[in-house]
């Protein structure tokens, strides 16, 4: 083997979270989830399945625990720590898969199915001389043969109804053979019965019907046309016309056929189908593997994998999934569920001495294939790329977490900082003053916590002023309302405007943890200390910190700018004497929502009372306001 080849790959992923904030996490996580059919899987905290669902759409299923409207959802979103996802091609394979985690986990939440439904089976009735088909919704080891189970009851009836007119088996639910044989119902005469219950056909001969209608459920379908037109042939060598008619019009309704079912179909129906995934940006990669038990997919595994520094991605990636191989089987432990095939997305090197050495341990041969185009390696690719997504997430979270830390350390918190607050004053040439405050949760921006403030205690060039009034009315709103204040209150600016928030904040009698960050040199100043903090300005906590600053400024500017080119417009339909005032409220009215950017002389027209020539009059008006403020 080769050397540190343990350090090629990894435990299976985990995403980490803040204990403290577990339903921020899970919201974050879902945001993620893939609008495609497929499985998730609840965790709890120690990793644990919670609960194992299915939809056609999982992200949209996922958002929907995020409000839970009864009593078991909301128990289960008390418990959760994690969710995963299994995506698969249909939601009839989603069901299925569902049904085999189900069984293999035993969660607590699934102690029974959703509406207590069960899937249906074709039972064939073995035990009886002569067998029917039918549709049962119970599984018993009585000697019957079942298929299924079908998650779609229509299709399972629609498969019914095509076995009885292709293949002329009894439909009637009678214990035969009869004491006294009867006159045949109609299905005799329509060619859809032998009528058994008449003596019209022995047991044998029905018997080879039946088992005909096996192999055509099992999807023998080659083997099947090839033994009814063996037995037509037969019957017609002999003059027995009538038996080869009844084999004639079976093959003729098998052509015809042409239905098929979209589920998983691997070449094997013992194999593992491995893949690699990549992403370049953030050099991480993911191994996947998806075990196929039976024909039936039963698991999902994934490895982080270690890239060291400085490598060609994709050369690596074959050194990485041939590393991975080795490791993974060389090890493998329970010989029982071992399987027959490995599929891979591509060749790599040490196939051939991988082949020989399990051959040598199993006592039988592996077959190790490349099917790069395969349905089942499309799934497994698909799967490989989400959780790679999953895994990077994570290690953004783990920055973010070390980066909070480093904010707690700096400003001296007595707790992690989930909640911060940054706040700026914007203004134009003294006029339109404006304050805009931004939140962050847990290092991410909380749009739905951004505030716009229009400043009315000073009517010039006065940001500390400004600053001392935004905070104050801040404040006052979270004790009015109740709410819990931040962990942190960031400023943009120096001393001056810190220490103007730290009055509001007295006035209040109230202490928030404050801090104001500089723009030239990236200093920090604490409030009454002249003496700024000079950090790393490209630490994980500082990227923080001046994001906030940033995303404050902006919102800032972008309402100064907003609320200056409304007085922009009006300014200009004041200039306007064609204008007067109920037209002035109506333009205002309609064009409340809409920038000057944004502003055509189809909108205008829009309005009623304004003409072409108007509305271009109009334009010309605001384009020369435009040209002159120069932005």
């Amino acid at each position: 083997m080769m050397k540190n080849e343990k350090d090629l790959y990894l435990s299976d992923s985990t995403i980490p979270y803040l204990k403290t904030d577990r339903i921020e996490y899970l919201k974050e996580k879902i945001s993620i989830a893939p609008s495609l059919p497929g499985c998730y899987l609840w965790k709890d905290a120690n990793g644990k399945i919670l609960y194992v669902g299915k939809s056609v759409q999982i992200k949209q299923r996922l958002k929907s625990y995020l409000n839970p409207e009864d009593y078991k959802h909301y128990l289960l979103l008390q418990r959760a720590y994690d969710v995963e996802w299994i995506v698969t091609n249909n939601s009839n394979e989603a069901l299925i898969l569902e049904d085999n985690l189900i069984k293999q986990y035993l969660p607590p939440f699934n102690v029974r199915l959703k509406d207590d439904k069960r899937y249906p089976y074709l039972c064939i009735s073995l035990n009886e001389d002569y067998p029917r088909i039918f549709i049962t919704r119970k599984y018993k080891k009585d000697g019957n043969r079942y298929f299924g189970p079908y998650t779609d009851a229509k299709f399972a009836r629609q498969l019914l109804d095509l076995i009885h007119k292709t293949f002329p088996i009894r439909k009637v639910n009678q214990e035969l053979p009869l004491k006294k044989p009867k006159r045949p119902c109609m299905n005799f005469f329509i060619k859809r019965c032998l009528a058994p219950c008449q003596g019209n056909v022995d047991k044998q001969e029905y018997r080879k019907i039946v088992q005909e209608i096996i192999l055509f459920l099992e999807g023998r379908k080659e083997l099947l046309e090839e033994i009814i037109i063996k037995r037509m042939n037969e019957y017609s060598s002999q003059m027995q016309y009538e038996k080869a008619a009844i084999y004639r019009d079976i093959l003729t309704k098998l052509k015809q056929y042409n239905e098929r079912q979209d589920v998983i179909k691997p070449s094997n129906p013992e194999q593992d189908v491995v893949t690699i995934a990549i992403d370049q940006e953030y050099y991480q990669a993911n191994a996947v593997i998806l075990e196929f038990r039976n024909s039936k997919l039963i698991s999902r595994k994934s490895f982080a994998l270690y890239i060291p520094e400085n490598m060609d991605l994709n050369f690596y990636k074959e050194e990485l999934l041939s590393s991975f191989l080795r490791e993974y089987y060389l090890n493998f432990i329970n010989s029982e569920n071992f399987p027959a095939k490995i599929v891979i997305p591509f060749k790599v090197e040490g196939i051939n001495e991988l082949k020989s050495y399990l051959k040598e341990k199993f006592q039988y041969a592996i077959d190790i294939a490349v099917s790069p185009n395969s349905s089942v390696m499309k799934l497994a690719e698909k799967n490989a790329e989400l959780l790679l997504k999953e895994r990077i997430l994570g290690m953004k979270n783990k920055l973010k977490k070390e980066a909070l830390k480093e904010i707690q350390a700096l400003c001296k918190l007595n707790k992690l900082p989930e909640i911060m607050e940054c706040y700026d004053i914007s203004h134009f040439q003294g006029k339109e003053i404006v304050g805009s405050g931004v939140r962050f949760i847990n290092g991410e921006p909380n749009p739905s916590g951004y505030r716009h403030y229009l400043i009315q205690s000073i009517q010039d060039i006065n940001d500390p002023a400004a600053i001392k009034e935004v905070i104050y009315r801040r404040i006052r709103r979270l004790k009015e309302e109740k709410q819990t204040f931040p962990d942190l209150i960031v400023i943009d600016g120096g001393i001056t405007q810190v220490n103007a928030a730290y009055e509001a904040l007295k006035e209040h009698n109230v202490y928030v943890p404050l801090i104001g960050l500089a723009k030239k040199r990236e200093e920090i100043y604490f409030p009454e200390n002249s003496t700024p903090v000079i950090t790393n300005p490209n630490s994980p906590g500082m990227l923080i910190l001046r994001q906030m600053r940033d995303e404050a400024h902006r919102f800032a500017i972008t309402h100064q700018r907003k609320r200056m080119r409304k007085e922009i417009f009006k300014h200009v339909l004041d200039s306007i004497p064609k204008i007067g005032n109920e037209r002035k409220k109506k333009i205002l009215k309609y064009l409340n929502e809409l920038s000057l950017n944004e502003l055509s002389i189809d909108d205008l027209v829009e309005i009623d009372g304004i003409g072409k020539k108007l509305a271009s009059e109009i334009m010309n008006k605001i384009q020369q306001i435009e040209a002159n403020d120069g932005k």
